[in-house]
């Protein structure tokens, strides 16, 4: 009977769904836009099920449903349409475009918002437009594209720093990186296991993961993070899921990387003949012959020696879908990156599972959880301390007369201290392998209509090691007996947050949404490290550092800080015209003095949508219009750990108690009770407008921040015991304003969009608190000890130096330089006082840009695609240390930059543009000099990219297929003579040097995209 029973239902079950789709009809149809363009992409789904497709290429569709179903046609930036299905079998759909997108949400502090609710400057790059670029890293997809965001690769290097300022750099001695959330979880953006190198935070993300890069600018908008939020906060949220069959995704591209340019040196011959000119002005015999010089060819290029042509390549997989209670979204990814210099490079291997799920109509909850292995092949980069000079300035200063090998096969060995470059790459190796695991788990429940609480757990874990080992085949390491160093570090960093919203509209005219909350985040790090030389051989290497002879003092360390936060924001609407925000949140961190635990961070904001108001209705040109106003405080903790206490530190020898020797300790910083955190008030007022049926649209900003209670070193009286003591002293003001544009150029078969942003803004010192200016440099330039200056009234970290106003002549005395020579330089008397000294110094530029562009055209036709991005500064200078190099001595046989010395002035050559290089230990001044600090403008075509869309039928399998070819960094007009002007040797400081900076790539890719 049960088997009767089991057979009976069988047959009724496949009854019931042969007939169900007996009932359903196959349609077909074509979406297009109001210029009667086909629109790819487009979602249709039935409504009230998990069943739809995409439109192809030419906006064509698929599907089944029966006659009872409604089907939905969904598209960004397109109002969404429904057609009931009914006895038709065939539809044309037109799509009229979102001119406002009034219903785009955008994730802001702890929660979301629809952009016309927005009273604060936040500007958004979605996910589909980081799909279109291979990049390697999240910061390059914000480079240019974003109004009022600077970023500069602190080094070339795969995986290497970026510095990033939004609305310029608020302080002098603390951090000036924003805070970076994904998924709600704050990031440490320390690394481990990579030594002193810079190395990018956001290493650990795959871009093709990424849905939406929200950057917060304002007060308005950050505040809400407080004491972290002074230098902006920029949130990433990851792909999620959605309802229906399950989504297959591949994506691959695999390109090659070549230097995008060279630094003009000296070639062998004319190295040779340049060093023979000088011995003969100097009255001092020759040192090559004519045969000598004919016989060397073009010598040795150590730029092409230390340079190749680096393969790149990504693999994406993504897994997407989903029923209307449960969503999941999973990638695994491998990138593959080889340096441009030889030796170096960055594999990563990431994996993210993001789950949501809706356990009834009140509670839901969700994981996101991403893990990833990266093992990077680091190369010395500038001064390096180990070796007194890097891989690029080695090669930079060789001797181009030299081969790579002498007779024998080894290295060749120069006679001034300076590493074969060769050597330096292949005789040094420094790996780095660092596992990354972070994500969160929250829990959502709806206490009442509009009434939810949240509960947020979040952790990251960071371990890495770096192995470093010097072989006995260069001089440093042969003078050890080759050197080991192991380097181990470790981060936690655990989230708990619980918050409550609360989101109500009241009749037809009111709307409040409302958010508080409660977090706690504990950070903390740990390292150790052990150094030893002295080997029997370099066999071992760092696999048995116990055998070296000399094992130098181990080191080690731990240090924690914590926050506890209070947070709350109100938004209000009124006839969803009239927008007011409120926001506070109180952090106390444990970096604060005892009398200074908590700080509050309160903002205010009103907006005024204009278009929507009675008087506007009439007139057919402006779709939106909307005026912001803004008014904030936010604060920086970025102070260290511990700065407000005593620090005791080793007093050097042992002290004897008790006939037994004692290690001491002294104190080497007095405590400050009262330290706290620097603040940022902020002003903004700001336009958000569209014209002419969404055509053009874009947004107009003006901001004034103002940084007090920076962090400074007080001078103390010496009766003290102590030379200084950190204080919250002084002020810096960054004014501006930003524009973005977009336009819709051609919108019929053939379609073009432009967009565009431009920020210009000042950055000056108002007070130091009493203290007269700060002269300083940059730790690694140890020739040049100070070339920047904190003054009042100037940019943090301005250029210093010496004005050269031409080169001496013959005959030509000048009263402040008495003793100088035809061929030296002419240093300009700034102060009238009849001398060359140090007072003579002046400011020379800056590092902040006065003008940053960004410029991208899209083009599309049928089923091509044609994309070009150009980005630029003007205004700009950078210390290039380099050159400041070549003013120094060549009769050291380093080579120099070619320019000054093949144009170097002579008694045949009278030239006021370079000096004779005959004895440059008598030029006045130093060589941070206006030769040195120069512009570094420059307008790039970062990105040219071209795609096709294969037509791929009927296919029930493929959804779609693209191809692409792109270029990068392809072309740059700038009068800068380095590598780049676009570096910053030093990581994320305010001083911009460029001291052998690893150059930027030029790259070529080409990749497929394939959706199942």
């Amino acid at each position: 009977m049960l088997h009767s029973l089991r057979f009976l239902q069988t047959v009724c079950l496949l009854l019931f769904s042969t007939l169900f789709a007996l009932a359903q009809n196959p349609l077909t149809g074509k979406v297009t836009g109001d210029q009667n363009e086909a629109i790819p992409g487009v979602t249709v789904s039935i409504k009230g099920t998990t069943r739809g497709t995409t439109t192809d290429a030419d906006g064509a569709f698929r599907l089944n449903a029966t006659p009872s179903e409604t089907l939905v046609f969904s598209y960004v930036g397109y109002v969404s349409q429904e057609a009931v299905v009914g006895n038709q079998t065939t539809f044309s759909i037109k799509l009229v475009p979102d001119t406002r997108s009034l219903e785009e949400v955008v994730v802001v502090g702890y929660g979301t918002q629809r952009r016309q609710d927005l009273t604060g400057s936040i500007a958004s790059v979605k996910g589909q437009e980081l799909a279109k670029l291979p990049i390697a890293s999240v910061q390059q997809g914000l480079q240019g594209r974003v109004s009022g965001v600077q970023v500069t690769q602190s080094s070339g290097q795969p995986g290497g720093g970026v510095r990033i300022r939004i609305r310029g750099a608020n302080s002098i001695s603390a951090g000036n990186n924003p805070l970076f959330v994904v998924d709600g979880l704050p990031i440490d953006d320390g690394s481990v296991g990579a030594g002193a190198t810079a190395r990018n935070p956001l290493n650990m993300l795959n871009p093709n993961d990424i849905e939406s890069i929200e950057v917060l600018k304002d007060a308005s908008a950050s505040a809400i993070y407080g004491s972290r939020a002074s230098n902006g906060v920029v949130i990433i949220t990851t792909k999620k899921g959605t309802a229906g069959r399950t989504k297959v995704e591949y994506g691959t591209y695999v390109g090659i990387q070549q230097v995008s340019r060279k630094v003009d040196v000296l070639t062998a011959p004319e190295y040779m003949t340049v060093l023979n000119d000088i011995r003969r002005d100097r009255g001092e015999p020759v040192e090559f012959k004519p045969e000598d010089i004919q016989r060397i060819g073009n010598g040795t290029d150590w730029q092409d020696a230390i340079f190749r042509q680096a393969p790149i390549q990504n693999h994406q997989l993504s897994f997407s879908g989903g029923s209307e209670k449960t969503r999941y979204f999973a990638s695994l990814n491998y990138f593959n990156q080889q340096g441009i210099v030889r030796n170096s490079g960055i594999q990563k291997y990431i994996a993210r599972l993001n789950l949501d799920q809706a356990v009834s109509e009140k509670f839901k909850f969700g994981i996101n959880l991403t893990s990833s292995l990266i093992n990077d092949q680091l190369i010395p980069e500038g001064n390096d301390q180990n070796l007194g000079a890097g891989a690029i300035n080695s090669a930079l200063q060789a001797d181009p007369t030299l081969p790579v090998y002498d007779q024998n096969g080894r290295y060749t060995v120069f006679n001034n201290d300076l590493e074969n470059p060769v050597a330096l790459l292949n005789e040094r190796r420094n790996e780095a392998r660092t596992n990354r695991t972070f994500g969160n788990i929250f829990g959502e429940l709806t206490l009442a209509p509009g009434l939810r609480a949240r509960l947020n757990l979040a952790h990251d874990t960071q371990t890495g090691r770096s192995d470093f080992y010097l072989t006995q085949n260069t001089i440093v390491g042969a003078a050890l007996g080759g050197q080991a160093r192991i380097t181990s570090g470790e981060r936690w960093n655990s989230l708990l947050e619980g918050t409550v919203s609360y989101d109500k509209t009241f009749g037809n005219r009111h709307a409040i949404a409302a958010v508080a909350g409660y977090t706690f985040q504990k950070f903390t790090v740990r390292s150790a490290s052990i150094n030893t030389q002295g080997f029997p051989s370099d066999f071992t290497e760092t696999n048995n550092v116990g055998l070296g002879a000399t094992i130098n003092i181990p080191g080690s360390n731990r240090a924690q800080n914590q926050l506890l936060s209070y947070l709350g924001r109100v938004n209000y609407r009124l006839d969803d015209k009239y927008l007011f925000t409120a926001s506070l949140r109180a952090d106390g961190s444990s970096r604060f003095g005892a009398n200074s635990k908590y700080g509050y961070f309160p903002s205010i904001a009103f907006a005024w949508r204009m278009s929507d108001e009675s008087f506007m209705k009439a007139q057919s040109v402006v779709d939106d219009l909307k005026f912001r106003v803004s008014y904030g405080l936010t604060g920086n903790q970025e102070i260290g750990n511990y700065n407000s206490l005593v620090l005791l530190t080793p007093t050097g020898s042992p002290t004897v108690f008790n006939e037994k020797q004692v290690p001491g300790v002294s104190a080497s910083r007095i405590a400050n009770p009262d330290l706290k955190w620097e603040q940022t008030a902020q002003f903004n007022a700001g336009i958000d407008f569209a014209l002419l049926k969404g055509r053009v649209s874009g947004s107009f900003d003006y901001f004034v921040k103002n940084t007090n209670d920076l962090l400074l070193a007080f001078p103390l009286p010496t009766s003290s015991g102590y030379g200084s003591i950190t204080r919250n002293i002084g002020e810096v003001r960054n004014t501006g304003f930003e524009v973005s544009l977009t336009s819709r150029n051609l919108v019929k078969a053939l379609k073009w969009t432009t967009t565009a942003n431009f920020f210009a803004a000042t950055n000056r010192v108002v007070s130091l608190g009493g203290i007269n200016q700060i002269i300083t440099g940059a730790e690694g330039v140890t020739f040049i000890p100070n070339f920047t200056i904190i003054k009042e009234g100037y940019p943090i970290n301005s250029y210093y130096g010496y004005v050269v106003s031409g080169i001496v002549q013959q005959g030509e005395t000048l009263p402040a330089q008495p003793t100088a020579k035809p061929g030296e330089l002419k240093i300009q008397d700034t102060n009238a006082d009849g001398r060359i000294t140090p007072d003579d110094r002046t400011i020379l530029g800056s590092a902040f840009p006065k003008l940053n562009v960004g410029l991208n055209n899209e083009f599309s036709y049928k089923r091509f695609t044609l994309s070009a991005y150009i980005q630029g500064v003007s205004g700009v200078q950078i210390f290039n240390a380099n050159w400041a190099n070549s003013d120094l001595p060549i009769n050291f046989r380093r080579n120099r930059f070619a320019a000054p010395y093949l144009d170097r002035w002579s008694s045949q050559n009278p030239t006021n543009n370079n000096p004779s290089g005959l004895n440059p230990n008598a030029y006045a001044g130093d060589p941070a000099n206006s030769r040195s600090i120069v512009d570094a403008s420059y307008l790039r075509l970062q990105t040219l990219n071209i795609g096709y869309s294969v037509p791929l039928g009927k296919s029930k399998i493929i959804r779609q297929i693209d191809f692409y070819v792109s270029g990068q960094n392809l072309l740059t007009i700038t009068p800068y003579d380095g590598y780049n002007p676009d570096v910053s040797s030093f990581g994320n400081s305010n001083v911009v040097v460029d001291y052998n900076a690893y150059p930027l790539a030029r790259t070529y890719t080409a990749g497929i995209n394939v959706s199942f």
